[in-house]
């Protein structure tokens, strides 16, 4: 959209455009009763039929790499530091992401309750993830589409005495093995902004803003009332009567931060003015950690992988998925295994293999702090991974490393993966997994949802800021706790869920 044309004043200011961006400016779009403006900080390519669309982000074979916002983690106590993919395009990570319509647990829900947010038990989020599946398009795999890797990985899973699940998405369903519901089609993604944006596209009450970088909102006393973005390199002010952050994990704290919204010690050694004081902005950051072991595919797999592609069949790099439950687990399930192959042979003529362990219910927890007041920054990011006094965390993956090794040693699939190879052979040890382990690419929590009682709490359960009206953060970050799977799908249903509570 050109500058010109954009209006300066509206009725909701949508800031960010990934999944839960998507749903809620095309929701409140398709009211037809009030003028939606949609900023995003990388490009929006247009509707899912537009040419322009990068290859790589169409692509729902793999995970995308281009546009890509650039996040690191800080390294300490001898961790690793990591490269925290997030999507910089319309679409968010919907147009980054593995495909996988994984929904989690009752147990995820049901505790988001209990911290005295009314109206997320599991039974009431249902009908919201139903939604979201019809939109996005979900669907299982057909047998014929499950690659010769992926069932034997089944198989080896179900021979080690996790049985065959009924459905993954089954959130009573505590224990199981299956093939993953995903939302692409012939190897195409089908992003949030596919299902939730083109429908409204034109109708003359979505703007779309492409590469506008949001630096902050403006408060009038306690309430918002406008956004500063920066956009063809030129500092823009946006009004509103209703401003939503949509910014993910990493970027919405940030935007309340400079925006003076957080802990006001910790903003004025910054130089930002202090607004209003939410100690828990940048607060209870965590993903689920990981651990994996790597080999190399035999001959036998390159033959059937062979023959499964010449009969034309699409080679997808994640199919399975098992969930099961380390000896302490409660309640629910706590471990996830999957699986991965390459989607093609590597330079050796041989397919690239690995089955992941994650930690689906972890305890610890990071922050993210503001490096500075510019808003080209990135944000120091202290991801917080396996930090628990007692190593719970630790010994959660343990056990999946033992099941990864027990899983390698069927004989269905060891004919298919081989030997481990050495650099995830020499994973023995607690240390050995401290040094090693991988994010999942789901981080959540920094704007945590509570009551205000909770110290820690940055917006009620109608996703509004404490303390500030007509300001809302509905994404990721208000998830107190991250739910027990990918977290695509919990976010569209989040976003589905309070979009139909806006008027």
């Amino acid at each position: 959209m050109e500058l010109s044309n954009m209006p300066k004043n509206v009725d909701t200011l949508v800031i960010g455009g990934g999944t839960a961006g998507s749903i809620i400016a095309g929701r409140l779009a398709s009211k037809e009763n009030q003028h939606v403006v949609l900023l995003e900080a990388g490009p929006d390519f247009g509707p899912s039929n537009n040419k322009t669309w990068p290859a790589d982000l169409l692509n729902g074979t793999v995970i995308g790499e281009t546009h890509d916002w650039g996040y690191k983690s800080s390294s300490k106590n001898g961790e690793p530091n990591h490269n925290l993919e997030r999507a910089k395009v319309i679409g968010g990570c919907s147009s980054h992401n593995g495909c996988i319509a994984i929904w989690g647990s009752y147990v995820d829900y049901d505790t988001w309750e209990s911290y005295g947010n009314q109206g997320w038990s599991a039974k009431e989020v249902l009908p919201y993830f139903n939604k979201a599946n019809k939109t996005l398009g979900v669907r299982d795999f057909k047998k014929s589409e499950v690659t010769p890797f992926h069932s034997a990985c089944v198989t080896s899973i179900e021979k080690i005495g996790i049985p065959s699940a009924n459905n993954l998405n089954d959130l009573y369903e505590d224990y199981g093995v299956g093939i993953s519901p995903v939302n692409n089609l012939h190897g195409q993604r089908f992003n949030a902004a596919f299902g939730y944006l083109d429908p409204v596209r034109g109708n003359g009450y979505l703007s779309i803003v492409g590469d506008a970088l949001v630096d902050k909102i403006n408060l009038r006393g306690n309430r918002a009332c406008s956004v500063d973005a920066i956009i063809n390199k030129k500092r823009i002010n946006i009004t509103a009567d209703r401003i939503i952050i949509s910014g993910g994990a990493y970027e919405s704290p940030c935007i309340l931060m400079r925006s003076g919204i957080g802990s006001s010690s910790n903003l004025s050694h910054l130089g930002i003015k202090p607004q209003i004081n939410l100690n828990g902005v940048g607060e209870n950051l965590h993903d689920h950690p990981s651990i994996n072991i790597k080999f190399q595919g035999t001959d036998l797999l390159s033959s059937l992988m062979r023959e499964f592609r010449q009969n034309g069949n699409v080679v997808y790099s994640e199919q399975t998925i098992a969930k099961t439950q380390s000896k302490n687990c409660k309640e629910g399930f706590d471990l996830h295994l999957y699986p991965v192959t390459g989607i093609t042979e590597n330079s050796n003529g041989k397919w690239d293999c690995a089955i992941y362990a994650a930690n689906m219910a972890p305890i610890s927890r990071g922050h993210l702090a503001l490096n500075s007041a510019d808003p080209i920054e990135r944000p120091i990011i202290d991801q917080g991974y396996l930090n628990d006094s007692e190593d719970k965390d630790i010994g959660i993956l343990m056990e999946g490393l033992e099941l990864i090794r027990e899983i390698s040693h069927q004989k269905v699939i060891s004919e298919l993966i081989g030997d481990e190879l050495f650099e995830t052979s020499k994973i023995v040890s607690r240390d050995d997994i401290r040094k090693s382990a991988l994010h999942y690419y789901h981080p959540v929590g920094t704007c945590k949802m509570g009551p205000e009682s909770d110290s820690n709490a940055v917006v009620d359960n109608m996703g509004k800021i404490h303390g500030v009206d007509n300001l809302y953060v509905i994404d990721a970050s208000i998830m107190p706790n991250v739910p027990r799977g990918n977290t695509n799908m919990p976010v569209a249903m989040v976003a589905e869920r309070l979009v139909s509570k806006l008027t």
